[in-house]
């Protein structure tokens, strides 16, 4: 259920406050958001010495919770500012 609050106010609530007072550059904050989760996942994987790759696990994780409902709601909030 914490989860669920969480992500309400990092992909919903934080960019309808964003796009309401800063307008169409909220979408810079996607760009740096999406670029700074792949220098994340380098660092992560350029920490482990004897095999400098994720593993599918963390890979996964990373894509379902941080990447996809990043883009997600990028697209969507690109909709709701085109209307």
């Amino acid at each position: 259920m914490m989860i669920l609050i969480v992500y309400g106010l990092m992909y919903v609530i934080a960019p309808a406050i964003l796009l309401s007072a800063i307008g169409g550059w909220t979408f810079l904050v996607y760009a740096l958001w999406i670029v700074g989760s792949y220098l994340a996942m380098q660092k992560s994987c350029e920490d482990r010495e004897h095999m400098p790759m994720m593993e599918h696990t963390e890979a996964m994780g990373h894509m379902m919770f941080i990447a996809i409902p990043g883009i997600l709601s990028a697209f969507v909030f690109l909709i709701i500012y085109a209307l």
